[in-house]
Protein backbone atom coordinates (compact mmCIF):
# COMPACT_ATOMS: atom_id res chain seq x y z
CA UNK A 1 0.00 0.00 0.00
CA UNK A 2 1.17 3.10 -0.71
CA UNK A 3 -0.22 6.36 0.38
CA UNK A 4 0.13 10.43 -0.28
CA UNK A 5 -1.16 13.44 1.32
CA UNK A 6 -1.92 16.38 -0.37
CA UNK A 7 -3.55 19.20 2.23
CA UNK A 8 -6.86 17.54 4.02
CA UNK A 9 -6.76 14.82 0.72
CA UNK A 10 -4.82 11.29 1.69
CA UNK A 11 -4.79 8.93 -1.61
CA UNK A 12 -4.14 5.25 -0.90
CA UNK A 13 -2.82 2.66 -3.63
CA UNK A 14 -3.80 -0.90 -2.50
CA UNK A 15 -1.24 -3.04 -4.78
CA UNK A 16 -1.63 -6.83 -4.47
CA UNK A 17 -3.89 -8.84 -2.10
CA UNK A 18 -5.98 -8.00 0.47
CA UNK A 19 -6.18 -10.70 2.48
CA UNK A 20 -5.32 -11.76 6.36
CA UNK A 21 -1.69 -11.18 6.09
CA UNK A 22 -2.58 -7.56 5.04
CA UNK A 23 -5.45 -6.15 6.84
CA UNK A 24 -3.39 -5.00 9.48
CA UNK A 25 -1.94 -1.95 6.86
CA UNK A 26 -5.61 -0.53 7.00
CA UNK A 27 -5.29 -0.49 10.80
CA UNK A 28 -1.94 1.11 10.78
CA UNK A 29 -2.88 3.66 8.12
CA UNK A 30 -6.30 4.62 9.99
CA UNK A 31 -3.99 5.97 13.23
CA UNK A 32 -2.37 8.70 11.07
CA UNK A 33 -5.60 10.36 9.24
CA UNK A 34 -5.38 13.16 11.17
CA UNK A 35 -6.90 16.74 9.94
CA UNK A 36 -7.95 14.59 6.91
CA UNK A 37 -11.11 15.27 5.06
CA UNK A 38 -11.22 12.54 1.91
CA UNK A 39 -9.66 9.55 1.54
CA UNK A 40 -9.46 8.55 -1.69
CA UNK A 41 -8.73 4.64 -2.95
CA UNK A 42 -7.36 3.33 -5.96
CA UNK A 43 -7.81 0.15 -6.36
CA UNK A 44 -6.35 -0.64 -9.96
CA UNK A 45 -3.30 -2.52 -8.18
CA UNK A 46 -5.58 -4.73 -6.16
CA UNK A 47 -5.78 -7.72 -7.60
CA UNK A 48 -6.81 -10.16 -5.05
CA UNK A 49 -9.35 -9.81 -1.81
CA UNK A 50 -10.59 -12.45 0.13
CA UNK A 51 -13.55 -12.02 2.84
CA UNK A 52 -11.07 -10.85 5.50
CA UNK A 53 -9.99 -8.39 3.26
CA UNK A 54 -13.45 -7.24 2.39
CA UNK A 55 -14.00 -7.11 5.91
CA UNK A 56 -11.20 -5.33 7.07
CA UNK A 57 -11.49 -2.83 3.95
CA UNK A 58 -15.50 -2.48 5.14
CA UNK A 59 -14.64 -2.01 8.80
CA UNK A 60 -11.62 0.80 7.50
CA UNK A 61 -14.68 3.05 5.71
CA UNK A 62 -16.90 3.00 8.35
CA UNK A 63 -14.59 3.96 11.00
CA UNK A 64 -13.76 6.94 8.54
CA UNK A 65 -17.93 7.31 7.77
CA UNK A 66 -18.02 7.52 11.99
CA UNK A 67 -15.12 10.16 12.00
CA UNK A 68 -16.40 11.96 8.98
CA UNK A 69 -14.26 11.68 6.47
CA UNK A 70 -15.44 10.34 3.25
CA UNK A 71 -14.39 7.77 1.38
CA UNK A 72 -14.42 6.41 -2.08
CA UNK A 73 -12.51 3.66 -3.95
CA UNK A 74 -12.62 3.80 -7.73
CA UNK A 75 -10.89 1.18 -10.46
CA UNK A 76 -12.05 -2.07 -8.97
CA UNK A 77 -10.71 -5.13 -10.16
CA UNK A 78 -12.83 -7.95 -11.46
CA UNK A 79 -12.13 -10.42 -8.77
CA UNK A 80 -12.86 -8.01 -5.76
CA UNK A 81 -15.93 -6.38 -7.65
CA UNK A 82 -17.04 -10.46 -7.67
CA UNK A 83 -16.51 -11.03 -4.41
CA UNK A 84 -18.26 -7.77 -3.02
CA UNK A 85 -21.07 -8.19 -5.46
CA UNK A 86 -21.56 -12.16 -4.10
CA UNK A 87 -21.52 -10.46 -0.54
CA UNK A 88 -24.35 -7.54 -1.10
CA UNK A 89 -26.46 -10.77 -2.21
CA UNK A 90 -26.88 -11.70 0.82
CA UNK A 91 -28.83 -8.61 1.93
CA UNK A 92 -31.65 -7.37 1.00
CA UNK A 93 -32.30 -5.06 -1.82
CA UNK A 94 -33.00 -1.98 0.13
CA UNK A 95 -29.83 -2.15 2.32
CA UNK A 96 -27.84 0.23 -0.09
CA UNK A 97 -25.30 -2.90 -0.71
CA UNK A 98 -25.28 -4.09 2.55
CA UNK A 99 -21.34 -3.54 4.38
CA UNK A 100 -20.19 -3.15 0.60
CA UNK A 101 -22.34 0.20 0.35
CA UNK A 102 -19.33 2.57 1.40
CA UNK A 103 -17.12 0.73 -0.50
CA UNK A 104 -18.88 1.48 -3.94
CA UNK A 105 -20.38 5.00 -3.25
CA UNK A 106 -18.86 7.16 -6.32
CA UNK A 107 -17.10 10.28 -5.95
CA UNK A 108 -20.65 12.00 -6.35
CA UNK A 109 -21.89 10.15 -3.50
CA UNK A 110 -18.85 10.72 -0.91
CA UNK A 111 -18.89 14.38 -1.54
CA UNK A 112 -22.40 14.75 -1.26
CA UNK A 113 -21.78 12.27 2.61
CA UNK A 114 -18.79 15.33 3.05
CA UNK A 115 -21.06 18.39 2.74
CA UNK A 116 -23.74 16.69 4.80
CA UNK A 117 -21.04 15.77 7.44
CA UNK A 118 -19.66 19.40 6.84
CA UNK A 119 -23.00 21.26 7.02
CA UNK A 120 -23.53 19.02 10.43
CA UNK A 121 -20.12 20.22 11.81
CA UNK A 122 -20.86 23.58 11.15
CA UNK A 123 -24.30 23.53 13.19
CA UNK A 124 -22.64 22.03 16.14
CA UNK A 125 -20.45 24.91 16.00
CA UNK A 126 -22.62 27.57 15.69
CA UNK A 127 -23.73 29.71 18.02
CA UNK A 128 -26.88 28.87 20.25
CA UNK A 129 -29.72 31.14 18.67
CA UNK A 130 -29.56 33.67 22.24
CA UNK A 131 -26.44 34.54 21.13
CA UNK A 132 -27.22 36.14 17.68
CA UNK A 133 -28.58 39.48 16.96
CA UNK A 134 -30.35 41.15 13.88
CA UNK A 135 -29.62 44.46 13.36
CA UNK A 136 -30.66 47.17 10.96
CA UNK A 137 -29.67 46.36 7.25
CA UNK A 138 -29.83 42.82 7.29
CA UNK A 139 -26.38 42.39 9.41
CA UNK A 140 -25.95 40.02 12.93
CA UNK A 141 -23.92 40.26 15.52
CA UNK A 142 -22.66 37.84 17.25
CA UNK A 143 -22.30 38.21 21.45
Amino acid sequence: MTMRRYGPTVHLILLGELDVETRAALDEVQAVLNNVDVVACDMRHLTFMDVVGLHGLTTFARRLNGREIAFFAYDWQPQPLRLMDLVACLYPKGDRGGPTGLLRRDLRGSAASARAAGATRARKNAPPPAAIRPVRGGAVILR
